[in-house]
């Protein structure tokens, strides 16, 4: 901003800088170097979002010890003229972001200095909210959890902490494991990436949870529209970003401690972060976590459910140093969890288990223990991240990332003899992925990134089980290519893409008679998406965004042909199948202003040939049991629905913010509605926030209505029991933070299912057997340092 100064004002301002320059000669504006003229120098550059490479308009840049200052304009660049050579401090700061500070010598006439800015969590007012709007998010809808918002869901699963979010729920099986679904598609529709590599375990069923440390992540992202062009096949859904904290670059020694307890199975969760640099290499920063996690059996508000305890033991390290023009980072973590099923689905025979579904729910109220018998999974996974950054130019980045995972997956079931001990499946899966990434923002606010993906995976069931696996051992490599470009201007953004992927899968196993089966199958499509963002006003945008998407069929709905413990269930795949192609529009409005934040989101997804499992109603019986089969089918499919978040501050310190979601799914082909879609959902909660002092802060009581309903598009006959019927839970939450002079104290409580209701979920695969859990205490404590 221009300043209009009196003549006198002027006069003094003149005088001062002269005794200053001649007499104090300060670092900022030391004499001029040999040929170069005195104080006629131009320092320029670029502030971006590390993760997203998209600009930071307005964000401050200020050259420490003098009065020069300035903002970032709507491509997200600054500029200083009419310096003096000499060495100035750089301090850049936004909104939501860690501030930077960095030393720049100025010798030649114009010189560039460019920053890429790490979200910072615990510095944005929308931490308060369970998912607020992407800071960056241009053309695409997207919600982020962190903060407070993630803090009360510490010590749950990922799934758990993700349906917080507007239009997220929950796909289950049983009380222990969960994944996420958006929009109504989930298991290998969403793409989670775990600190930028996409998580690549067995994922091949519904009971198959992401193998992913909730309590690494300082930021969980959730992008609801197509972002196939982008990450690759299998967004179909969305797309999960689970974002760790930034890796330091000053040598200051800083960490945190969690630990939370649950009433409901007993559980407690210890885990721990620290990170800091070195004082003799600027630059360099390193982190270690690790998380440790015991439960026992989980009780509905009348009966326990028998074997649904759980063990984790998991920890990450990471190392990675960064200057003006390169960046390298090296992380590694490891995922181990013992889960039981429960043994409640395992029926050993035909009439029983009609029993135990006409019943509803188990026979024997059961007890509570810490053991985890069989049914169970033992699930161990590595990953490994080398990443290199490097800076070409101004607006131009070059980043290379490979990733290696190692999942090893054991399903233990009911056996008897010299098997009693040996698990039922036994299979390892190894995934190597390479991603090349370069993007050049210009002067016109012109961006463009073109990038390359590889994949090569092998996947094999280890001998000795005694049982005919499930899925056959197979090989697949995947390659694919990008280009995006996106035009950013003051009052709008307008995005394009498109992408070409290939993949190959050479798959071989044997049934129970010996006979051979599998073979080769290739896959390839084209992918594009168009989208833009128009800011109205200060407080309104609209977001738009269509794009196709495409999904191979995984090898389990292929090849699958035989018993899955996991979800008691016995599973036949369709070796015909072809290739899902998705179509989606969605469209976003915002509002966000003092008192009131809201966001209404809506879409139409049409998926050529998607991919169901679809309840045959008969039964398999054999000496293990008896057990409900299901059928990979193919057909069309018409997703459509609406999200709805409302935030509303009555005074300033009642807020009222409301929820909601509904989803509707049609199989075209034989105009019947499709099984596994979630229900309609609406949350009410109203906080109280006391005002707080120089000891508490952030302090909030929170009481929460959630209303589920029934699912009435179902096609009678169906499945093996109807919907259940909706449910209406109410929870409390409260929480605040202490400072402890340099530290911090938060405590969060909870209560979930506070009135201990009796209800079953549409989405559990268990609820033909069981209802879902009753009432839960939950106490948090985090100490930062």
């Amino acid at each position: 901003m221009r300043e209009y100064l009196s003549y006198s004002a002027w006069l003094v301002l003149c005088v001062w800088l002269s005794l200053s320059v001649g007499w104090a000669q300060p670092a900022y504006a030391p004499t001029a170097a040999s040929g170069v003229a005195p104080c006629g120098l131009t320092l320029s550059g670029l502030l971006t979002d590390r993760d997203q490479r998209t600009p930071l308009v307005g964000a401050t840049v200020q050259l420490e010890g003098t009065p020069h200052a300035t903002s970032t304009n709507a491509q997200g660049r600054y500029q200083f003229t009419g310096l003096c050579p000499g060495t100035y401090q750089l301090v850049v700061s936004y909104v939501g972001y860690t501030p930077e500070k960095r030393q720049k010598r100025l010798r030649a006439t114009a010189e560039t200095m460019d920053f890429a800015l790490h979200a910072d969590a615990t510095l944005l007012k929308a931490v308060e909210v369970t998912g607020h709007q992407l800071p960056t998010a241009g053309a695409t809808t997207g919600s982020t959890l962190s903060g407070q918002a993630l803090e009360r869901t510490k010590g749950g699963s990922l799934a758990q902490a993700l349906s917080t979010v507007a239009g997220v729920t929950m796909l289950q099986t049983g009380g222990t494991i969960a994944k996420p679904v958006i929009h109504g598609l989930h298991s290998n529709r969403i793409l989670t990436l775990n600190n930028g590599i996409r998580q690549e375990g067995q994922q091949w069923g519904a009971e198959h949870a992401p193998e992913i440390d909730p309590f690494i992540a300082q930021r969980l992202t959730v992008v609801k529209g197509a972002e196939a062009v982008r990450y690759g096949p299998e967004a179909i859904g969305g797309v999960v970003l689970v974002e760790p904290p930034a890796l330091p670059s000053t040598p200051e020694l800083h960490g945190e401690l969690t630990t939370a307890g649950a009433s409901n199975g007993r559980s407690g969760t210890v885990s721990g972060m620290l990170h800091g640099g070195l004082k003799q290499v600027p630059g360099l920063g390193w982190r270690v976590q690790g998380t440790l996690k015991k439960a026992g059996n989980l009780k509905t508000a009348d009966y326990y459910l028998e074997n649904t305890g759980l063990r984790e033991v998991n920890y990450s390290a990471a190392l990675g140093y960064t200057s003006e023009k390169i960046g390298a980072e090296l992380f590694y973590s490891r995922f181990q969890t013992e889960l039981g099923i429960f043994k409640g689905a395992h029926i050993g025979s035909l009439e029983d288990l009609m029993t135990r579904i006409s019943a509803e729910r188990p026979l024997e109220d059961g007890a509570f223990s810490y053991g985890i018998g069989v049914p169970r999974q033992q699930i161990d996974h590595h990953l490994l991240k080398a990443k290199g950054h490097l800076h070409l130019s101004e607006g131009e980045n070059l980043d290379v990332v490979y990733g290696l995972q190692l999942n090893q997956r054991q399903e233990f079931d009911i056996r008897r003899g010299e098997y009693r001990s040996v698990p039922s499946l036994d299979m390892e899966l190894t995934t190597q992925t390479l991603d090349v990434a370069y993007d050049k923002l210009y002067q016109n606010g012109l961006k463009i990134t073109t990038g390359l993906n590889g994949m090569l995976q092998i996947n094999n069931n280890v001998p000795g089980t005694g049982a005919i696996p499930l899925i056959p051992n197979y090989d697949s490599y995947a390659g694919g290519g990008y280009l995006i470009g996106k035009f950013i201007q003051e009052n709008w953004e307008l995005e394009a893409g498109a992408r070409y992927d290939y993949k190959y899968v050479n798959a071989r196993g044997y049934y129970d008679n010996a006979e051979a089966y599998g073979g080769i199958r290739r896959f390839h499509n084209v992918t594009g998406s168009l989208g833009g963002a128009l800011h109205l006003h200060p407080a309104w945008t609209i977001r738009t965004n269509v794009g196709s998407a495409w999904r191979p069929p995984v090898v389990n709905e292929l090849y699958s042909n035989g018993l899955h413990h996991g979800t008691a269930s016995y599973e036949t795949g369709d070796v015909t199948l072809q290739s899902e192609k998705s179509y989606k529009w969605t469209n976003t409005l915002e509002y966000h202003a003092n008192q009131l934040q809201l966001e209404v989101t809506g879409y139409i997804n049409h998926i050529q040939d998607y991919i169901y499992l679809d309840p045959s109603g008969g039964f398999y019986e054999s000496l293990r049991g008896s057990f409900p089969t299901f059928q990979y089918r193919q057909t069309d499919a018409r997703f459509w629905g609406s999200d709805v978040s409302l935030q509303y501050d009555f005074w300033k310190r009642l807020r009222y913010e409301l929820k909601g979601s509904l989803v509707r799914a049609t199989n075209l082909r034989q105009d019947q509605y499709l099984p596994w879609i979630p229900t309609d959902r609406l949350e009410n909660s109203l906080s109280w926030k006391p005002e707080g002092n120089a000891t508490f802060k952030d302090t909030y009581l929170q009481v929460q209505s959630q209303w589920t309903a029934r699912q009435h598009r179902y096609t009678v006959g169906s499945d093996f029991a109807p919907p259940p019927a909706g449910y209406h839970l109410l929870h409390l939450n409260a929480g605040t933070q202490w400072k402890l002079g340099e530290h911090a104290l938060g405590l969060h409580l909870s209560v979930n299912n506070l009135t201990n209701t009796l209800y079953k979920e549409y989405m559990n695969r268990f609820r033909y057997y069981a209802h879902d859990t009753g009432r839960n205490f939950t106490a948090r404590l985090t100490w930062r340092f």
